[in-house]
């Protein structure tokens, strides 16, 4: 018995099962690598949403919004950018860092400017259309027309103006963004961000811009309008810029044949005959203040007011008092519609006819006769403009200046701010929306070089008569639009009416 009982041999039994401890541990392993390129995937498209792959998932998934409309007074904090500016900052990058840049300013657009501190750069000054095409499916921006520009002041600068649009606003935008109009960016009032640098071969610059305010543009002293509005999506598979190497040489090809063919206005030095302003684009205010913008879609469609006759205005008798600026505005003139663009008006009925004046007579019986009879400019503009007006003395707040301190700002290029020009005035021309002041300290015999000032009224309104005098103040005054200095030295101050008669 107890040999059989040492003896047992447990060697027939089934062998025991083993961990497989190599397994789990190659299996956990996995697994932690899987949570690290989740974990890294995650910072490469969430913080990266300007590559392409990137920007679709997250579109897909839900988390990237639209480019959204900004107001002008809530806009992206920022810095304005002249083009001499641009060209200093962004000339000596070097190759690497345009692109890391250029990726920085994509994905602050497509975030809309939410999660950046840097502030945002605006674009303004002096730019003349070198030629414009429309956008396609295949580029960034699916619909719309892109005007490409040059600057004024610094030619090797050139930028690329997006403006995005529904399809029914593309012949409008293709037929007013014409090769040789001046389109100026106002740093008052328009929000052109920087989108993109792109430096040329041939030493240029190109810069992508895009207008934050997406507003409703038109053809000053022209007829009709367009209204932007921001994308619905992007396709970031072409990238930027949008006009590429052929397309801007296409277009220096195209404005250098525009100039062979047309001269530059110049300068009129005359009172009587002041040049009349070229057409350029400007922006129309079409909600009133403090009224909120829609985010997406097409802004408010501009209100057009019912034209009304204006009555004519009497010719002044011989040892009247000079009529101030007030009198020149008849009482039955309808109140002026600040948004009110320049369309065509219909024609109005004729005045009644009135009884023929009796002719003066001397004491001997010769009738009377005027000597020298004043003409109307023949070179003023008719129509009028349309821009936003204020009641006295609730005008924006700004500096303001006298025709001589103004004369001043001829030789600072851009004005950069809002300026107001107040004084003592007295008008030696006058047309139907336009007029033409001298200072009155300056005499009747202003020497050489003494500032004139072009006054240009929006549409509706009266302009004062020639040889009145008139004063505006702080509560009254003009706003300055642009000041330059002609080849003779003589300094033109080109202002416009803003408030309310």
């Amino acid at each position: 018995m107890a040999d059989d009982f040492y003896g047992y041999d447990d060697d027939g039994d089934e062998p025991k099962g083993h961990d497989n401890l190599f397994l789990w541990t190659v299996f956990i392993l996995l697994l932690i690598g899987l949570s690290f390129a989740c974990w890294l995937g995650s910072f490469y498209i969430f913080g990266s949403p300007e590559r392409p792959a990137s920007y679709h998932f997250l579109k897909t998934i839900g988390k990237i919004e639209a480019p959204v409309r900004f107001e002008i007074t809530a806009g992206p904090p920022g810095e304005f950018l002249t083009a001499q500016k641009l060209f200093e900052r962004y000339g000596r990058m070097t190759r690497l860092e345009l692109q890391e840049e250029n990726a920085q300013l994509m994905r602050d657009y497509i975030r809309n400017y939410r999660e950046t501190k840097r502030p945002v750069g605006y674009v303004f000054g002096h730019f003349t259309i070198l030629d414009a095409r429309d956008l396609k499916k295949t580029d960034l921006f699916p619909t719309g027309v892109v005007a490409l520009a040059q600057a004024a002041e610094f030619p090797q600068v050139v930028i690329e103006h997006v403006y995005t649009s529904s399809p029914r606003y593309v012949p409008a935008l293709h037929t007013l963004l014409q090769t040789g109009l001046p389109m100026p960016i106002k740093k008052t009032e328009d929000l052109a961000a920087l989108l993109h640098v792109e430096r040329l071969p041939d030493g240029h610059m190109q810069f992508t811009l895009v207008p934050l305010l997406y507003g409703t543009y038109a053809l000053k002293n022209g007829v009709g309008t367009f209204s932007l509005e921001p994308p619905a999506e992007l396709n970031m598979e072409p990238g930027l810029p949008v006009i590429k190497a052929q397309g801007f040489q296409d277009g220096l090809k195209k404005f250098a044949d525009y100039r062979r063919t047309h001269q530059l206005a110049s300068t009129a030095a005359s009172d009587a005959a002041p040049a009349a302003p070229q057409p350029e684009l400007v922006r129309v205010d079409t909600v009133l203040p403090g009224t909120p913008v829609p985010p997406t879609g097409a802004m408010p469609p501009v209100p057009v007011a019912t034209p009304m006759a204006i009555a004519s205005r009497a010719t002044p008798r011989v040892g009247a008092a000079t009529p101030r600026l007030a009198a020149a505005t008849p009482s039955a003139t309808p109140p002026i519609n600040i948004a009110m663009l320049n369309t065509p008006r219909p024609v109005a009925p004729p005045l009644p006819p009135t009884a023929t004046p009796v002719v003066k007579m001397s004491p001997t019986g010769v009738p009377l006769q005027p000597f020298i009879e004043s003409k109307r400019d023949p070179n003023m503009s008719s129509g009028g403009g349309s821009w936003r007006t204020y009641a006295a003395g609730k005008a924006p707040p700004a500096r303001a200046v006298t025709a001589a301190e103004a004369g001043d700002l001829a030789d600072r290029g851009e004005l950069g701010e809002r300026i107001y020009l107040q004084g003592d005035f007295r008008v030696t021309a006058s047309g139907e929306n336009r007029a033409v002041l001298r200072d009155r300290a300056a005499g009747d015999d202003p020497p050489a070089g003494a500032a004139r000032i072009i006054v240009e009224y929006p549409a509706g309104a009266v302009p004062p008569v020639e040889k009145s005098s008139f004063a505006r103040d702080a509560a009254r005054p003009f706003e300055i639009r642009d000041v330059r200095r002609g080849a003779d030295g003589q300094v033109n101050i080109y202002v416009r009416e803003i408030i309310q008669p």
